[in-house]
Protein backbone atom coordinates (compact mmCIF):
# COMPACT_ATOMS: atom_id res chain seq x y z
CA UNK A 1 0.00 0.00 0.00
CA UNK A 2 2.93 2.40 0.90
CA UNK A 3 3.58 1.94 -2.78
CA UNK A 4 0.67 2.25 -4.09
CA UNK A 5 -0.33 -0.71 -4.98
CA UNK A 6 -3.80 -1.47 -5.53
CA UNK A 7 -3.90 -4.69 -6.77
CA UNK A 8 -2.27 -8.27 -6.34
CA UNK A 9 -2.79 -10.36 -8.92
CA UNK A 10 -1.85 -14.04 -8.41
CA UNK A 11 -0.95 -16.04 -12.05
CA UNK A 12 -0.32 -19.24 -13.10
CA UNK A 13 0.51 -22.46 -10.33
CA UNK A 14 -1.81 -21.96 -7.84
CA UNK A 15 -3.74 -24.84 -8.68
CA UNK A 16 -3.54 -28.82 -8.97
CA UNK A 17 0.11 -30.22 -9.47
CA UNK A 18 0.99 -27.49 -11.53
CA UNK A 19 4.43 -26.77 -11.17
CA UNK A 20 5.82 -26.45 -15.04
CA UNK A 21 3.75 -25.74 -17.89
CA UNK A 22 3.26 -29.71 -18.34
CA UNK A 23 1.01 -30.66 -15.49
CA UNK A 24 -2.59 -29.35 -13.97
CA UNK A 25 -4.27 -27.14 -16.26
CA UNK A 26 -7.85 -27.77 -15.88
CA UNK A 27 -7.76 -28.92 -12.51
CA UNK A 28 -8.97 -26.32 -10.19
CA UNK A 29 -8.32 -27.22 -6.74
CA UNK A 30 -5.74 -24.55 -4.61
CA UNK A 31 -2.61 -26.42 -4.38
CA UNK A 32 -2.10 -27.08 -0.42
CA UNK A 33 1.56 -26.83 -0.52
CA UNK A 34 1.74 -23.92 -2.04
CA UNK A 35 -0.97 -22.10 -0.74
CA UNK A 36 -1.21 -23.91 3.20
CA UNK A 37 -4.16 -21.49 4.12
CA UNK A 38 -6.18 -21.73 0.74
CA UNK A 39 -6.72 -18.53 -1.83
CA UNK A 40 -8.73 -17.80 1.07
CA UNK A 41 -6.57 -16.94 3.68
CA UNK A 42 -3.72 -15.05 0.93
CA UNK A 43 -7.09 -12.97 -0.33
CA UNK A 44 -7.43 -12.17 3.46
CA UNK A 45 -3.98 -11.39 3.77
CA UNK A 46 -3.91 -9.16 0.80
CA UNK A 47 -6.87 -7.01 2.02
CA UNK A 48 -5.81 -6.73 4.83
CA UNK A 49 -3.03 -4.70 3.47
CA UNK A 50 -5.09 -2.66 1.64
CA UNK A 51 -4.51 -4.18 -1.82
CA UNK A 52 -7.56 -6.23 -4.09
CA UNK A 53 -6.79 -9.72 -5.05
CA UNK A 54 -7.00 -10.79 -8.53
CA UNK A 55 -6.26 -14.39 -10.39
CA UNK A 56 -5.30 -15.92 -13.30
CA UNK A 57 -6.80 -18.71 -15.12
CA UNK A 58 -6.42 -20.80 -18.68
CA UNK A 59 -9.69 -22.77 -18.36
CA UNK A 60 -9.68 -23.58 -22.14
CA UNK A 61 -6.68 -25.87 -21.85
CA UNK A 62 -5.78 -28.85 -20.46
CA UNK A 63 -2.58 -30.78 -20.03
CA UNK A 64 -2.44 -34.49 -20.57
CA UNK A 65 -0.98 -34.52 -17.02
CA UNK A 66 -4.35 -33.41 -15.06
CA UNK A 67 -7.25 -35.05 -13.35
CA UNK A 68 -9.47 -33.92 -15.49
CA UNK A 69 -7.87 -35.17 -18.39
CA UNK A 70 -7.43 -38.11 -17.09
CA UNK A 71 -11.13 -38.49 -16.42
CA UNK A 72 -12.51 -36.73 -19.86
CA UNK A 73 -9.66 -37.09 -22.51
CA UNK A 74 -12.44 -37.11 -24.66
CA UNK A 75 -13.34 -33.60 -23.93
CA UNK A 76 -9.95 -32.68 -25.66
CA UNK A 77 -9.87 -31.36 -29.23
CA UNK A 78 -8.42 -34.37 -31.17
CA UNK A 79 -11.97 -36.07 -32.84
CA UNK A 80 -9.66 -38.74 -33.52
CA UNK A 81 -6.70 -37.55 -34.69
CA UNK A 82 -3.16 -37.63 -32.96
CA UNK A 83 -2.93 -34.83 -30.18
CA UNK A 84 -1.78 -31.42 -31.41
CA UNK A 85 0.18 -30.14 -28.54
CA UNK A 86 1.51 -26.52 -27.89
CA UNK A 87 2.59 -25.35 -24.89
CA UNK A 88 2.77 -29.06 -23.70
CA UNK A 89 -1.56 -28.34 -23.93
CA UNK A 90 -4.16 -29.56 -25.80
CA UNK A 91 -7.70 -27.47 -26.41
CA UNK A 92 -10.86 -28.17 -24.49
CA UNK A 93 -13.97 -28.66 -26.75
CA UNK A 94 -15.78 -25.74 -25.97
CA UNK A 95 -18.73 -26.86 -28.61
CA UNK A 96 -19.82 -29.49 -25.93
CA UNK A 97 -22.03 -28.41 -23.01
CA UNK A 98 -20.53 -30.24 -20.38
CA UNK A 99 -17.09 -29.06 -21.06
CA UNK A 100 -18.69 -25.97 -20.91
CA UNK A 101 -20.90 -26.51 -17.68
CA UNK A 102 -17.24 -28.16 -16.10
CA UNK A 103 -15.44 -24.69 -16.29
CA UNK A 104 -18.13 -22.48 -15.33
CA UNK A 105 -19.01 -24.61 -12.46
CA UNK A 106 -15.14 -24.49 -11.24
CA UNK A 107 -14.46 -21.26 -12.15
CA UNK A 108 -17.56 -19.90 -10.82
CA UNK A 109 -16.78 -21.80 -7.62
CA UNK A 110 -13.00 -20.29 -6.92
CA UNK A 111 -14.43 -17.09 -7.95
CA UNK A 112 -17.40 -17.39 -5.09
CA UNK A 113 -14.59 -18.90 -2.69
CA UNK A 114 -12.89 -15.51 -1.68
CA UNK A 115 -13.32 -11.69 -2.57
CA UNK A 116 -11.96 -11.84 -5.89
CA UNK A 117 -11.85 -8.41 -7.79
CA UNK A 118 -9.55 -8.89 -11.21
CA UNK A 119 -9.62 -11.98 -13.23
CA UNK A 120 -6.58 -12.74 -15.95
CA UNK A 121 -8.26 -15.12 -18.69
CA UNK A 122 -5.20 -16.31 -20.36
CA UNK A 123 -5.46 -18.33 -23.73
CA UNK A 124 -2.20 -19.27 -24.92
CA UNK A 125 -3.34 -21.71 -27.75
CA UNK A 126 -4.42 -20.99 -31.81
CA UNK A 127 -6.45 -22.85 -32.72
CA UNK A 128 -6.50 -22.53 -36.62
CA UNK A 129 -2.34 -22.95 -36.51
CA UNK A 130 -2.85 -26.44 -34.94
CA UNK A 131 -6.42 -27.62 -35.74
CA UNK A 132 -6.64 -27.75 -38.91
CA UNK A 133 -9.52 -30.11 -39.73
CA UNK A 134 -11.36 -28.42 -37.35
CA UNK A 135 -10.97 -25.20 -38.86
CA UNK A 136 -11.35 -25.89 -42.60
CA UNK A 137 -14.33 -23.84 -42.85
CA UNK A 138 -14.89 -21.99 -39.95
CA UNK A 139 -18.11 -23.76 -38.68
CA UNK A 140 -16.31 -25.18 -35.89
CA UNK A 141 -14.56 -22.51 -34.61
CA UNK A 142 -17.50 -20.07 -34.52
CA UNK A 143 -19.17 -22.97 -32.80
CA UNK A 144 -16.63 -23.10 -30.30
CA UNK A 145 -16.20 -18.76 -29.64
CA UNK A 146 -20.12 -19.15 -29.30
CA UNK A 147 -19.72 -21.76 -26.30
CA UNK A 148 -16.51 -19.66 -25.10
CA UNK A 149 -18.95 -16.65 -25.31
CA UNK A 150 -21.59 -19.06 -23.13
CA UNK A 151 -19.26 -20.02 -20.31
CA UNK A 152 -18.21 -16.19 -20.09
CA UNK A 153 -21.59 -14.51 -20.08
CA UNK A 154 -22.94 -17.68 -17.09
CA UNK A 155 -19.27 -16.57 -15.05
CA UNK A 156 -19.16 -12.78 -15.25
CA UNK A 157 -22.31 -11.48 -15.90
CA UNK A 158 -23.91 -13.08 -12.60
CA UNK A 159 -20.53 -11.14 -11.07
CA UNK A 160 -19.89 -7.72 -12.50
CA UNK A 161 -17.88 -6.58 -9.30
CA UNK A 162 -15.11 -9.23 -11.16
CA UNK A 163 -12.94 -6.99 -13.22
CA UNK A 164 -12.48 -9.38 -16.34
CA UNK A 165 -9.29 -9.22 -18.53
CA UNK A 166 -8.91 -11.39 -21.56
CA UNK A 167 -5.83 -12.34 -22.88
CA UNK A 168 -5.05 -14.21 -25.84
CA UNK A 169 -1.10 -14.40 -25.75
CA UNK A 170 -1.09 -10.49 -25.70
CA UNK A 171 -4.62 -9.11 -27.60
CA UNK A 172 -4.76 -11.93 -29.91
CA UNK A 173 -8.91 -11.69 -29.34
CA UNK A 174 -9.04 -7.99 -29.02
CA UNK A 175 -12.44 -7.90 -30.73
CA UNK A 176 -15.94 -6.65 -30.44
CA UNK A 177 -17.77 -9.68 -29.53
CA UNK A 178 -14.88 -10.44 -26.42
CA UNK A 179 -15.63 -6.73 -25.51
CA UNK A 180 -18.96 -7.60 -24.78
CA UNK A 181 -17.57 -9.88 -21.98
CA UNK A 182 -14.37 -8.43 -21.04
CA UNK A 183 -13.98 -5.00 -19.74
CA UNK A 184 -10.30 -4.61 -20.80
CA UNK A 185 -8.05 -6.99 -23.36
CA UNK A 186 -4.17 -7.57 -22.31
Amino acid sequence: QKLGCELFVLDDGWFGKRNNDTAGLGDYEVNRKKLPGGLKALVERINSLGMEFGLWFEPEAVNEDSDLYRAHPDWALTDGFPPVFGRNQLLLDLTKPEVRDYIVENVSRILDSCPIAYVKWDMNRHMSDMYSPFCENGAFFHEYIKGLYDVLGRIFYPRPHILFESCSSGGNRFDLGMLCYSQQIW
